[in-house]
């Protein structure tokens, strides 16, 4: 209860038009199952002496291959190792049929070998390991066309050390083809590119991470003056204020970012995810029921979870990857800017809100509020 009929008319369809702007922002920005950053990943690993003969694996979430295929054979909602080793021969089936190797006219060879269960990142995923015979040592053309009819966010992270030189690239749904050569490598500005365009998208869809920004800015144009949000008269002072929040969560997540994708230590994904959503939680009912004031230091370490998240996509650039500082630092400055863009985006509503009665009583509790269910049930269901 807000105690809207105090309000004159005129204030009222401002102030509700205002905040018709934040929810449908949240609505545009939650999609349909609330999905947050929980993406449809998969990895393309390859090695080998030359072009000729080379052995390789693709690794896929069971999740995804539940859906493809129908893994859980009796329909408990549990897949365990049995049903996949029962299920190796349409697996290799499957990896045949989305996964092809071409020389020119000619299709190379695989051999599909026993799959496994492996660990990438803190998420199980299942492997079907392969050797290629190739015609000749030419340059191979490498076609993947799994699982985007499913999901069309899907991206498998392509990664290959051939003849000593490094290959990396993402298949994504309009992106489904990889030249390998083993006379050179991926150029440095191919692979700034990719890895740039790849840290926009990421952040774009991961739902939780624009949440957690939304939730940390939402009181920046605010000041707290006897119990009470009022508004921030000064915008230098709500600049100054998005500035260092935005820096310490850009700092602590590139930390933890570079430290996990390079493999220093290897957190549990299911926790990691878990800390994200609970994250969320605390700064949206922090909003309502103000209880830690130091925002800055809050969010330097929320940012070192979410930077953990951010990794997941690197699984695999370690020792095998030629550069995977370049790629990491490439991911990250994309990160940055689908992260600036967002700011952009808020921060001159967020200044004109400041002025509006409802906001500090209605629109950011309110916003908030909502925040903070859908990230509830994010931890519920990552428990």
């Amino acid at each position: 209860m807000f105690l809207l009929s105090f309000y004159r008319a005129s204030d009222f369809v401002t102030n509700r038009a205002f905040g018709l702007m934040i929810l449908s922002f949240l609505m545009i920005t939650v999609p349909e199952g609330v999905k947050a950053h929980e993406l449809s990943n998969g990895y393309i690993t390859l090695n080998g002496d030359n072009t000729q003969k080379f052995s390789g694996r693709l690794s896929l979430m069971p999740y995804d291959l539940e859906i493809e295929m129908k893994l859980d054979e009796n329909f408990d909602g549990k897949l365990v190792w049995h049903e996949v080793k029962e299920a190796q021969p349409d697996l290799h089936a499957y990896a045949a049929a989305v996964l092809q190797f071409t020389q020119g006219s000619a299709a190379c060879s695989p051999v599909f070998h026993e799959v496994a269960m492996e660990l990438i990142s803190g998420e199980a995923l299942i492997a079907i390991p392969f050797t290629i015979d190739c015609p000749y040592d030419t340059d191979v053309s490498v076609d993947y066309q799994g699982m985007f009819e499913q999901d069309d966010t899907h991206q498998t992270l392509f990664s290959a050390a051939i003849g000593g030189e490094s290959h990396t690239d993402v298949f994504t749904n309009e992106h489904r083809q990889v030249t390998l050569s083993a006379a050179s490598g991926a150029s440095v500005w191919q692979t700034i590119t990719t890895f740039v365009y790849q840290g926009i998208i990421h952040i774009w869809i991961g739902i939780d991470h624009i949440l957690f920004l939304l939730a940390t800015l939402l009181t920046v144009n605010l000041v707290r003056k006897n119990n009470q949000w009022q508004g921030e008269l000064s915008k230098v002072k709500v600049l100054k204020s998005t500035f260092w929040l935005v820096t310490a969560f850009t700092v602590a997540h590139s930390v933890t970012l570079t430290t996990t994708a390079l493999g220093w230590y290897h957190p549990p994904g299911r926790w990691v995810e878990f800390g994200i959503a609970i994250s969320v939680m605390l700064t949206a009912i922090n909003n309502i029921w103000p209880v830690i004031h130091r925002l800055t230091i809050v969010t330097f370490a929320f940012g070192l979870i979410h930077g953990m998240g951010f990794a997941s996509v690197f699984g695999e650039l370690q020792a095998d990857a030629q550069s995977p500082l370049l790629a990491i630092a490439s991911f990250n400055i994309g990160v940055e800017l689908g992260q600036l863009v967002v700011v952009l985006l808020l921060l001159p509503l967020l200044l004109a809100l400041r002025h509006m009665r409802l906001y500090a009583s209605a629109v950011m509790p309110l916003a908030s509020s909502v925040i903070a269910l859908i990230a509830l049930n994010w931890a519920v269901q990552r428990f």
